[in-house]
C-alpha cells in the first residue's frame, strides 16, 4: 500500500517520465520493505541502486557505461608472468631472461585499466549530480548542498554493497539501514516529483492565461 506521497512518485515515474520499469521497481521496493519478504534487503538495495544510477541518465538520454574490469584484467593476465613482482624483483633490471622487465604492451594495458577506472569514477560523480540538476533546482553539482550530496552518496554506496547475495546474514541493524537509506531516497524522489508537478502546473496556468 503506497502512501499519498509515494503514489505521487509512482505516478510521476510511470506517467510523466514514462518509465514504467522504474516505477514498478520503486513500488516493488516499498512493498518489500513493508512486508519484509524473504530476500527483501537485496531486492530493495538493487532497486535503490538502479533508481539512483539510471533514472536521471535515462531521462537525459545518456547511455550508462561500465568499466569492463574482467576483460581488461583478462587481457593483462594472459601476458603476465608469475615472477613479476616476486621478492627480489627489480624494476630497473635489464635481464630479460629473468623476466625482470615488464614489456611495453603490458604497461599500456595496465595504463588503460587505470585510465578507464578514473573515467568510471568521473562518470559516477556525474551520475551523483545528474539527479539534482535534472529533477531539482540545482544548476550544477557545485550548487548542491554538501550534506545532501554526501547523504546521496552514502545511500548509493550502501545499496551497491547490498544489491547482491552475500554469505553473511543480514542483521537487525542492516534492516534498519536499508529502511533509512530508502526513506532518504524516497524523500528526494518526492521532492523531484512535486517540483516537476508544480512546474507543469505553472506552465498550464501560463498557457491558460495566454489563451483567454
Amino acid at each position: 500500500m503506497l502512501t499519498e506521497n509515494q503514489q505521487t512518485v509512482y505516478n510521476w515515474i510511470n506517467d510523466d517520465l514514462e518509465l514504467p520499469v522504474y516505477a514498478e521497481a520503486y513500488k516493488g521496493a516499498i512493498e518489500q520493505l513493508n512486508n519484509k519478504s524473504s530476500g527483501y534487503i537485496t531486492f530493495v538495495s538493487h532497486a535503490g541502486r538502479d533508481l539512483m544510477n539510471s533514472l536521471a541518465p535515462t531521462v537525459n538520454g545518456v547511455k550508462r557505461q561500465q568499466v569492463q574490469y574482467v576483460q581488461l584484467l583478462n587481457d593483462i593476465q594472459d601476458d603476465w608472468k608469475d615472477e613479476w613482482g616476486e621478492e627480489g624483483f627489480n624494476a630497473t633490471e635489464t635481464n630479460d631472461e629473468n623476466g625482470h622487465l615488464i614489456p611495453d604492451g603490458i604497461c599500456k594495458k595496465i595504463k588503460k585499466l587505470i585510465e578507464d577506472h578514473k573515467e568510471g569514477r568521473l562518470r559516477s560523480e556525474d551520475t551523483d549530480s545528474s539527479f539534482f540538476t535534472t529533477f531539482l533546482d540545482y544548476p550544477n553539482k557545485e550548487s548542491i548542498p554538501e550534506n545532501i550530496s554526501q547523504e546521496w552518496k552514502r545511500a548509493r554506496t550502501w545499496f551497491v554493497g547490498h544489491a547482491h547475495l552475500r554469505e553473511d546474514e543480514f542483521s537487525i541493524e542492516t534492516s534498519d539501514e536499508v529502511k533509512t537509506h530508502f526513506q532518504n531516497l524516497d524523500n528526494l524522489l518526492y521532492n523531484a516529483a512535486a517540483s516537476e508537478i508544480e512546474l507543469l502546473r505553472s506552465i498550464h496556468e501560463i498557457l491558460d492565461e495566454a489563451n483567454r
